[in-house]
């Protein structure tokens, strides 16, 4: 997974730049999610319905099921946005974000527009490139792409380091089992997802230990 953020200030085209990347990367046959940072907060439900009640009434958590979509909406008092990704779209090729200049841990794309901005504000250690209308701003040394060169863009991101994995092993009777990426994400999401919603637990917890012994005559054969 890569997971990258198009920061800038409203109006630049960030919208635009992440729509095209989306298209291109879909184009390649990635699995391609996107996130929308919402500065000033959101309202997902409509005044009035159930969903909105449980939440008035002080569910921790609301999720909306339909045979072909599902939405969660968790109250959190921080979300890091990286952690999220890695939790919520465990099967992704590519995570696009909208915002999150405050962000930690993610590379990011700055977007800059003639009349609107054309000062990089983002600090050197996390910028990945600059995508301008009006050239490459003095003292730049990423490349630098026009809102167009989507083919570029999408190609440099997919030149980075994926995310790394979680570090799991599972033993069974003293026996290591290999797991695939796909059974070793969903492991941890599951197992992740059950600790976390526990109380005084940490929501982002580096290591977790489980260890199941069964007691008792065997009740499958071998």
């Amino acid at each position: 997974m890569r997971i990258v953020a198009a920061v800038g200030l409203s109006e630049t085209g960030k919208t635009l730049l992440l729509t095209g990347l989306i298209g291109e990367f879909k184009r390649r046959g990635l699995r391609t999610f996107a996130v929308k940072h919402c500065a000033h907060g959101f309202m997902l439900d409509t005044e009035g319905k159930d969903t909105w009640k449980y939440a008035q009434a002080g569910a921790d958590g609301v999720a909306m099921v339909s045979s072909e979509e599902w939405a969660v909406i968790e109250r959190t008092a921080d979300v890091d946005m990286r952690s999220l990704a890695l939790r919520m779209f465990a099967g992704a090729d590519v995570v696009l974000v909208e915002g999150g200049k405050d962000a930690p841990g993610i590379k990011k794309i700055e977007v800059l527009r003639s009349g609107v901005s054309d000062v990089v504000r983002t600090p050197p250690e996390e910028l990945l490139a600059v995508v301008s209308d009006a050239g490459a701003p003095a003292g730049t040394s990423v490349p630098v792409f026009t809102l167009s060169q989507r083919v570029e863009i999408c190609d440099l991101i997919l030149s980075q380091a994926e995310e790394a994995m979680a570090d799991i092993k599972l033993e069974v009777d003293g026996r290591e089992v290999p797991l695939n990426p796909f059974v070793r994400t969903f492991i941890e999401n599951t197992v992740l997802g059950m600790v976390t919603s526990l109380n005084g637990v940490n929501l982002e917890p580096k290591k977790i230990s489980l260890e199941i012994e069964r007691d008792g005559p065997a009740t499958r054969k071998p």
